[in-house]
């Protein structure tokens, strides 16, 4: 599925991923392909993103998930990669 991470208005990452977890206010989310589309709050969590070639993590702070049948959109105000 797509995912694409954006922070003020600049693409961070943006390719075809096999899921993605993370943590809301509410508890652990996971996302994998087909998931019902849906919208969750983010505040500042760690963003895993399962890829063919491995694992990549990035920071997040305060933010949204978006997911729809094209894909995973996030927004958020920062994203830095390599932080678990």
């Amino acid at each position: 599925m797509k995912c694409e991470l954006i922070a003020c208005s600049r693409v961070v990452f943006s390719a075809e991923v096999e899921g993605v977890f993370t943590r809301t206010p509410e508890g652990e989310l996971g996302i994998l392909p087909r998931h019902a589309p849906a919208a969750f709050a983010l505040e500042d969590t760690p963003v895993r993103l399962k890829t063919r070639e491995g694992e990549r993590i990035f920071k997040v702070k305060r933010g949204i998930v978006r997911v729809s049948p094209e894909g995973v959109s996030i927004f958020a105000d920062t994203v830095e990669e390599g932080h678990a």
